[in-house]
C-alpha cells in the first residue's frame, strides 16, 4: 500500500477534529478525499505529511510509519497545502531551484534538467521567466504543483488544488492530475463532485471527523442506485410541505416555486403519489422525470446536518 491509515485521530483541546479514520490507497491510484468544510480533511492531510502529529492511531506512507520516521516520509511525498506556499518576489525557475535544493540538498547533477522537465510537465513554459506574483491564479497553482513534483516523489498529497480556478483552469489542472496519476499515487481533497467523477479511482468521505464512505467511485454510486431521484415541475406554485406529505419522499430540494427534486426509494409509488397530489390540488404537471443519482447527491445525503 502507498498509504495505509489506521484509526487516525486528532484532538484540539476538547474538540476531536479527526475521529478514528481508516483507509488505504494502493500504488498508482487517485483517491478523492471529500467532506464539508471543517470535516477534518486538511487535518488528516497534515498528519499524513508529518506536518502535525496524530493524537492517536497511526499511518504508513510509502510503507514508512509517520510517527517513527517522519523525515523519510517527507522525502517520499510531494505536498501542496490548501494555502499555496509561494514566494511572490521570486521568479518561477528561481523558486523551483530553491524547492529542489530544499528537498534534495545533496543532488548536484541534473538539477537544471529536472527543473526543465517539471516546468514542461505542469505547462509553465511560457511563464517560467516571470515573477510568481505576476502570474494568474491558475499559473500560481501550477507553480505550487511544480514545487510538489520537483523532487520526483512517489506520492502526491494535494489539498484542494483547484480552489478559486475558472472553468478553463479547472479543466487544465484536472487533466494534469489525471496525467500525473499514471505514474504517481495521488491523494487530493476537493469540494467539486464532477472532479471526483472525472479523475478519481476511489473516494473517501468524512463528516465531522468520522469516516462515512470509502469505496471505488463506481461502487459508491451503485450502492446508492436503489434510491430514486425524480425531478417534478408543476404549472402553479406548490410548497415543500405539500410535497413532503407524499408517501416515500425522503428529501425535497427546491429549484423554484414550481420545480423540485424529490428523493425516495420506490419509483413507481413516488410517481403515482405525485400524480395524485397534482390531481387533488388541481395543479397540472409540466415535468416528471427520473434521474440517476449523482455523486453530489450521495455526498449531500452522507454529510447532511
Amino acid at each position: 500500500m502507498s498509504i495505509s491509515v489506521q484509526n487516525l485521530s486528532k484532538w484540539y483541546g476538547q474538540q476531536k477534529a479527526v475521529d478514528s479514520v481508516s483507509f488505504e490507497l494502493k500504488k498508482g491510484e487517485i483517491l478523492g478525499f471529500l467532506g464539508p468544510n471543517g470535516a477534518g480533511k486538511s487535518t488528516t492531510m497534515k498528519m499524513l505529511t508529518c506536518y502535525i502529529p496524530p493524537s492517536d492511531g497511526t499511518a504508513k506512507v510509502a510503507g514508512i510509519d509517520i510517527i517513527e520516521n517522519p523525515l523519510l516520509v517527507k522525502e517520499k511525498i510531494g505536498y501542496l497545502p490548501e494555502n499555496n506556499p509561494l514566494y511572490y518576489d521570486m521568479y518561477v525557475k528561481e523558486f523551483l531551484e530553491f524547492a529542489l535544493h530544499i528537498n534534495r540538498p545533496k543532488q548536484s547533477s541534473n538539477r537544471l534538467q529536472r527543473i526543465k522537465e517539471t516546468i514542461d510537465i505542469v505547462g509553465l513554459g511560457i511563464e517560467q521567466h516571470k515573477k510568481i506574483g505576476q502570474l494568474s491564479k491558475g499559473y500560481k497553482q501550477r507553480v505550487g504543483l511544480a514545487q510538489a513534483l520537483i523532487h520526483d516523489p512517489e506520492i502526491l498529497i494535494l489539498d484542494e488544488p483547484t480552489t478559486g480556478l475558472d472553468p478553463n483552469q479547472l479543466a487544465d489542472i484536472r487533466s494534469l492530475i489525471k496525467t500525473l496519476g499514471r505514474e504517481k499515487t495521488i491523494l487530493f481533497s476537493t469540494h467539486i463532485m464532477q472532479e471526483v467523477q472525472a479523475v478519481c479511482d476511489s473516494v473517501v468521505i468524512i463528516n465531522k471527523g468520522k469516516l462515512v464512505a470509502n469505496d471505488k467511485t463506481e461502487n459508491l454510486q451503485k450502492l446508492w442506485s436503489s434510491d430514486v431521484v425524480v425531478e417534478v415541475e408543476f404549472e402553479q406554485a406548490i410548497t415543500i410541505e405539500q410535497l413532503q406529505q407524499i408517501n416515500g419522499v425522503q428529501l425535497v430540494n427546491k429549484l423554484s416555486d414550481t420545480n423540485f427534486i424529490l428523493h425516495g426509494k420506490d419509483s413507481t409509488q413516488l410517481r403515482k403519489d405525485i400524480f395524485t397530489i397534482a390531481v387533488n390540488t388541481n395543479n397540472p404537471l409540466l415535468t416528471l422525470k427520473q434521474e440517476s443519482k449523482s455523486l453530489e447527491d450521495i455526498f449531500q445525503q452522507l454529510t447532511h446536518p
